[in-house]
Parts: C-alpha cells; sequence; structure tokens
C-alpha cells in the first residue's frame, strides 16, 4: 500500500499539474464564510477610513489568517506496482499573518493636501507538506533539478513548501466629510512586497536523494484607494475600500538537488537558475467593521482580499522518465484573502 499524507493529514493529489478550479472554489468558499464578519478588502495595513484623532500621533496592530491561492508545488515522484508515475502535490495555501502601523495625523494639508502619513509593515506566512511511503513492489522517484537523472527505488519520502510575504509602504491620506455620518477617505500607496518561496524534497531508500528551490518575487508599486465611512451611531461605522494599482516585480528561482551518495563526483549533483521580470496589476476591494472603545481608541474586524496578476513560483522537473525538462520558475495570477482584528490608538 502506498500511503501519502500532509502535515494536516489531507490526501493529496497525484499528477503534474494542480486543479485551479479546486482551489479557486476553496477560495470562493473562504471567502463568503468570511462575509459575516466582513465584506472584503484590500491591503490595508493601517486603519480603514478615518483616525481616532485629527492631530497626532497614531499606532495600529493586526493579525489574523491568511489564504493564498497561487499554484501547488510538485514534489517527489509516485510509481505504485504496475501503475503510472504520479506525483506528490504540496498546497502552501493556508496561514498567518501580522502586521503594523504609525503615522501621523494633522488638521492642516501636509504633502499634496493629505492630513494623514502612515507607514505599514507586513508578515504572512503559509506552507504545507506532504510524505509518502512505499511497500518494496513500488518505487518513489526523483529527478534532478536539471532534469537528466531520475533517482528510483525510494521508499520514503518529504516535501516541505513554505511561503513568507513581506510588506511594507505608506498611505498618503485625506478625509472629506460628506455629511455628520458620512465620511470619504481617499488614499495614495506606494508599496514593496517581498515574496520567498522555499521546497525541500528528501527521497530515502538506502542513501538519501535531497531537492530544494528558493524563488523570490520582488515587486515596486502603487494603489490608489477610496474608502467610504458611514457611521450608524457614535459608536459604530462600517468601512468600505476600492482600490487599483500596478507593479512592477522581478523574480529569480535557484534550484538544486544533491544525494548522499559514495559514488564520486555526486551523479545527482546539479543546479539552475532562472529569472523573470514586468509588469503586473493589483486590484482590492474590502470592507471592516469599526468600534470606538475610548475616544482614542478604534478596534476593527475585517477581511482583506488583493488580487495580484502575476506572481512567480517554483516549477521542478517533473517525475516522467521521457521529460527532461528542467526546474524553472513560472508565472501566474494570485488571490490573497486576510481575516483578521485590528487595533488603532493615538498616543496624545
Amino acid at each position: 500500500m502506498i500511503r501519502t499524507t500532509t502535515k494536516y493529514g489531507k490526501k493529496t493529489r497525484s499528477g503534474s499539474n494542480g486543479v485551479k478550479a479546486m482551489r479557486l472554489g476553496r477560495f470562493t468558499g473562504i471567502l463568503m464564510a468570511c462575509g459575516a464578519v466582513a465584506l472584503a478588502s484590500t491591503t490595508a495595513q493601517a486603519d480603514m477610513g478615518t483616525a481616532p484623532v485629527t492631530q497626532g500621533i497614531i499606532v495600529g496592530s493586526e493579525g489574523g489568517f491568511l489564504f493564498q491561492s497561487l499554484e501547488d508545488i510538485n514534489g517527489h515522484g509516485v510509481r505504485p506496482l504496475g501503475g503510472p508515475i504520479g506525483e506528490a502535490m504540496v498546497s502552501p495555501e493556508t496561514g498567518w499573518f501580522t502586521g503594523s502601523m504609525i503615522g501621523y495625523a494633522s488638521q492642516q494639508p501636509m504633502l499634496f493636501q493629505f492630513t494623514r502619513i502612515e507607514g505599514y509593515l507586513l508578515f504572512g506566512r503559509t506552507e504545507d507538506s506532504v510524505s509518502s511511503s512505499v511497500p518494496p513492489s513500488s518505487d518513489l522517484t526523483l529527478k534532478t533539478v536539471d532534469g537528466g537523472v531520475n533517482v528510483v527505488g525510494g521508499r520514503y519520502g518529504k516535501t516541505t513548501v513554505e511561503r513568507r510575504t513581506y510588506e511594507g509602504g505608506l498611505r498618503f491620506e485625506r478625509d472629506v466629510a460628506l455629511d455628520p455620518q458620512t465620511n470619504v477617505t481617499w488614499v495614495f500607496q506606494p508599496f514593496l512586497r517581498f515574496m520567498d518561496e522555499d521546497t525541500d524534497t528528501a527521497v530515502t531508500n538506502c542513501c538519501t536523494a535531497y531537492r530544494n528551490a528558493d524563488v523570490d518575487n520582488r515587486m515596486v508599486g502603487v494603489i490608489v484607494a477610496i474608502e467610504p465611512e458611514y457611521w450608524f451611531n457614535s459608536g459604530m461605522a462600517i468601512v468600505g475600500r476600492a482600490g487599483v494599482g500596478f507593479y512592477g516585480y522581478d523574480s529569480d528561482g535557484h534550484f538544486r538537488s544533491y544525494s548522499q551518495s559514495p559514488t564520486n563526483p555526486d551523479p545527482f549533483a546539479a543546479s539552475v537558475t532562472d529569472d523573470a521580470s514586468g509588469v503586473g496589476f493589483r486590484g482590492s476591494l474590502g470592507a471592516s467593521l469599526k468600534f470606538v472603545i475610548t475616544p482614542s481608541t478604534r478596534f476593527e474586524t475585517f477581511a482583506e482580499a488583493d488580487y495580484f496578476s502575476t506572481v512567480a513560483y517554483g516549477v521542478f522537473s517533473n517525475a516522467s522518465p521521457t521529460d527532461g525538462t528542467p526546474s524553472r520558475i513560472e508565472t501566474d495570477d494570485m488571490w490573497e484573502l486576510r481575516t483578521g482584528a485590528r487595533l488603532t490608538l493615538s498616543l496624545d
């Protein structure tokens, strides 16, 4: 019997490609579930809408659940007795995030007529792993990253993928009061984003073969957004947000394979590099519920969704013994969903 498990105990898929419709279905389900908390939002690593004060220093912190719909990663190969070779797929879609903010609000216009400037930092992490074990009548396989050598005969294998996201930027804001209950905040938001994807695979029998990759995405861009805010009463408001923007990206991937073979030189040793660059679109929508805790403190429950038109990820040489295509990076679009809570307060 071939046993394949993931870190969370779910059944893994076999094959060389992820099923995009299934990922989009999971994303849609999560997004609908979050609707009870908030409608959806954007990268608002600071308070949405108006600040607790119109003059002085403000700070904030937040955290919660993170979902990213980027492509799955192909791990080690699995060859059952008398059956076709499949691949253990890893889905690092879910994890957590945390963020912080510091800003300054002024009653007088500052740069370009904005009355508030906020700086923010965000860190997010998603991960997944898949483990496999087979009886002597079946095999686990692993191919060098250049596609030249295919090792068969493995009994135990594990592939782990971790994705880390770092983002920092500034929010230049201006509030416009439409009536005593309704405000609109205009936002100009330049940002820097770095995404790091690390993959590690090991297949073991009498000796161990290893394969790993490090794929980096560097993005520089800007978002222009509008945040309408409506106060139901003096203690609670709903805040929406819609934003569009663009970014330039520069991505690279470093792939390596090696083994504990006693043969010198190592027949499994190989390395491959790849890169990509261009311009992408970033879109965002959203809302939050804002509660007044004290005259200088606000608490928000929120969900945030961002769309990135182009994000790079790693693709390893596949398990087919007749396909010598080397490892590489490919690009696809990505949805990112964050749900959580945020606390904002004034230091003055």
